[in-house]
């Protein structure tokens, strides 16, 4: 399960990447066409719009993998270890139960939208709807891969707090004069 996990992680990392890429391509060539030429191309702005919308949505699953979202951890953080699993279980149902209702509202508005197309590029919006559902079920699925690993003790208690900062990222493992000194741990 890991290598697929590992796999579906690069491959969201590289669709993030292409949406990203893309969405650059179709704004500067947009902008250098109407500055130079004064056209441009039509569909690039409602690609961009979409592309940024998928980017975001399946950037959401990748930081919910990486526990890279907001969160405060200073009351679970003092917990002890029996009253971190608690609140971690319930944590991932609450995320698990909200994102299984986004995913029933989504795939319902992705249903209404499969006969519109959008203006310019004629694309069904279902295509920019069900992005929301593919988000909404990628979460649904972390979340309970999380309590599938607690409840089999494949979790390490540090794994409890879901929150990282960014300073104990960077610093993890640097002693203490080179956090002084600014040099980096080789």
């Amino acid at each position: 399960m890991g290598s697929f996990s590992q796999m579906l992680n690069r491959a969201l990392h590289a669709a993030i990447a292409i949406c990203l890429s893309c969405m650059a391509v179709f704004v500067f060539g947009n902008v250098v066409l109407r500055y130079f030429f004064n056209s441009g191309i039509t569909w690039a702005e409602e690609a961009s719009r979409y592309l940024f919308i998928w980017l975001i949505f399946l950037g959401a699953i990748v930081a919910s993998r990486e526990n890279a979202h907001l969160g405060v951890d200073t009351l679970v953080s003092r917990l002890s270890v029996k009253n971190r699993r608690r609140v971690f279980v319930v944590s991932n149902l609450l995320v698990a139960v909200t994102m299984g209702l986004c995913a029933d509202g989504t795939w319902k508005l992705t249903e209404l939208t499969v006969n519109q197309v959008s203006a310019s590029m004629r694309l069904p919006l279902a295509f920019v709807y069900v992005s929301g559902f593919v988000c909404s079920v990628g979460m649904v699925m972390i979340a309970l891969n999380n309590l599938y690993r607690l409840l089999a003790r494949k979790m390490d208690e540090n794994e409890l707090v879901m929150t990282v900062d960014s300073e104990e990222q960077n610093f993890a493992g640097r002693s203490l004069e080179e956090t002084e000194k600014g040099g980096e741990k080789s």
